[in-house]
């Protein structure tokens, strides 16, 4: 009698596994190049994500754990004797976050003051919830080209355009600065000077708040917009 089905791919998929992070029962192991997968129920289907996986090899396992290849009566093999860890501490959670402490500029005081002056918006600030609710419904086309990050409290930055319709805080982009719509530096033509003392490296944007609070928010922290990539962050803060 078999009681659990097993599978088999390269180590080099092993990105592909956050798909399955949370398919209960689910344990992984890897060996001599491989990814072996178990704890999948006998009978029945299968979750669509581990369908989707590209499998180099599936198997029926036995009491005895040995294997049967997908439709033969024949085992070709045992389950080989691994360290097998449950797939969430298998593939950790990497979460894309842009936190970083607040700091005030040491040579000039930022101020910002309203302005009637109407910019481009470049980014949004919203919650993750809100995030969530929209990617998982917002057709494909409209993901297409944004990027996000997320800060430790849960604060999400929309990069791109155009940008989705979801309850937040526009910014416009100024020489690296992310300015709140209808605000401006008081001193606009110190935005080049200001982007350089506060990100030297020119590797990411800075952020301001309305009461001139900021904070950067390096390249590295955003990632493409995918339906898989916004619901991994949101697990990570559930869990």
């Amino acid at each position: 009698m078999m009681t659990e089905r097993v599978i088999v791919l390269a180590s080099a998929d092993r990105p592909v596994l956050g798909h399955v992070r949370t398919v209960p029962g689910l344990r992984a192991a890897e060996a001599a190049g491989q990814l072996w997968l178990r704890g999948l129920p006998a009978t029945g289907e299968l979750p669509v994500a581990v369908r989707a996986l590209p499998a180099v090899a599936t198997y029926a396992a036995d009491a005895q754990e040995r294997l049967f290849p997908a439709g033969h009566r024949t085992p070709t093999g045992r389950l080989p004797a691994l360290v097998w860890q449950p797939i969430a501490e298998f593939v950790p959670l990497e979460l894309p976050t842009a936190a970083v402490p607040a700091r005030t500029v040491p040579s000039y005081r930022v101020r910002l003051l309203p302005s009637g002056r109407a910019q481009a918006g470049a980014a949004l600030l919203t919650t993750l919830p809100q995030w969530l609710a929209y990617v998982e419904t917002a057709p494909e086309i409209r993901l297409r080209g944004l990027r996000f990050a997320v800060s430790s409290d849960a604060e999400v930055l929309v990069l791109g355009t155009p940008l989705p319709p979801v309850a937040g805080q526009e910014y416009w982009l100024q020489h690296g600065l992310l300015l709140p719509a209808g605000f401006d530096l008081e001193a606009p033509l110190l935005a080049p000077l200001l982007a350089r003392k506060l990100d030297p490296a020119a590797d990411g944007v800075v952020l301001f708040r309305a009461d001139g609070r900021w904070e950067q928010i390096l390249a590295t922290d955003v990632v493409p917009v995918t339906r898989g990539a916004v619901r991994l962050t949101a697990e990570g803060f559930a869990a």
